[in-house]
């Protein structure tokens, strides 16, 4: 288990999201990025993505990471890659006695 984590390590930034009412009571959610921080994981692809169905919804990219700690993400905050320009998604935070797990999307 640890050769991998190892292996695929790299840093990714994590810039929570908050949900903010609106002028009009609308509801959104917004980054803030004053309170981004700095996590390493090992950052793998999710293999449960290619096997969907072909007329279910359309496959997105997903990445399982393992990050070293316990660092304080939440499901729906963002998450940038260096060296890719897209946002991810927190969509899962499973919690292990050994270990952590988060599960993260493309946003859009």
């Amino acid at each position: 288990m640890m050769r991998p984590a190892l292996r695929y390590r790299q840093s990714v930034r994590v810039i929570p999201c908050r949900a903010v009412a609106g002028d009009t009571g609308g509801i959104a959610l917004a980054e803030q990025p004053g309170q981004s921080y700095l996590i390493t994981a090992a950052v793998r692809p999710d293999r449960k993505s290619e096997r969907r169905e072909r007329g279910s919804l359309r496959p997105r990219e997903r990445r399982v990471l393992l990050p070293l700690g316990r660092p304080p993400i939440r499901q729906g905050d963002h998450m940038y890659f260096t060296g890719d320009a897209r946002c991810w998604r927190c969509m899962q935070r499973r919690d292990f006695p050994v270990h952590m797990e988060i599960e993260a999307e493309v946003e859009g």
